[in-house]
């Protein structure tokens, strides 16, 4: 049994089909999505069907909520202008039916998401943790949308944790697998494949012997 992890996916379908084919994910494995797996990539919907239907196949997927997934859901208490002005922009129209809201299957999926997760060695959340609170779990719009870390690292008990959001150069990344730090970024901007030089991959990272692996954007 392997406990991976994969950074921001946005919508980028066939390059996450890709890497599961890479990491030859099986039923053993325990695979967590650190969130914004959905919006900007052309393919939100491919993506959270492929999800679904993995979840159904009995593999160990375990997505946990990112500020594009909390956006989704905020936007249902929003006139239709406004969704549909951030769902195109999104390129997420494909998320909604034609009475602008959530598709029955999608809402559950983000609804359930948790804000973290963690197991016996390690924690994963999308952005972030408030290490300076007594209760690193009660900032829940930290964990969605921080940009960086607060706190002391020795708050995180012995586990060490993993989060996307703040798309970081794979030297970056790299370099701070190899320095084994107590908090390792996983997200490489797979979205800026045409973009920014050392960005556009979409990682996975095996937490438990930090491997690291990872495929170039091909959407």
């Amino acid at each position: 049994m392997r406990n991976l992890a994969i950074g921001d996916i946005h919508g980028c379908y066939y390059t996450f089909r890709k890497l599961l084919d890479k990491i030859n994910l099986s039923t053993n494995d325990n695979l967590y999505l650190l969130g914004d797996m959905v919006n900007r990539g052309t393919n939100s919907s491919n993506v959270l069907d492929l999800i679904i239907d993995l979840q159904k196949d009995n593999y160990n997927i375990f997505p946990i909520r990112g500020n594009h997934e909390q956006l989704l859901l905020n936007l249902l208490n929003e006139s239709p202008h406004i969704k549909h002005k951030y769902l195109r922009y999104y390129k997420s129209t494909d998320l909604f039916n034609s009475k602008d809201t959530l598709k029955k299957r999608y809402f559950k999926l983000l609804n359930d998401m948790p804000f973290y997760l963690m197991n016996d060695n390690s924690i994963f959340v999308h952005a972030a943790l408030d290490l300076s609170r007594e209760d690193v779990f009660e900032n829940k719009d930290f964990m969605l949308y921080s940009r960086y870390q607060r706190g002391s690292i020795k708050n995180l008990n012995g586990k060490r944790l993993f989060h996307g959001h703040v798309a970081t150069n794979i030297k970056i990344i790299r370099n701070n697998v190899a320095q084994k730090e107590a908090i390792i970024g996983i997200d490489n901007g797979c979205i800026y494949a045409q973009k920014r030089k050392g960005f556009g991959r979409l990682i996975c990272i095996n937490t438990d012997n930090l491997e690291v692996i990872s495929v170039k954007n091909i959407e």
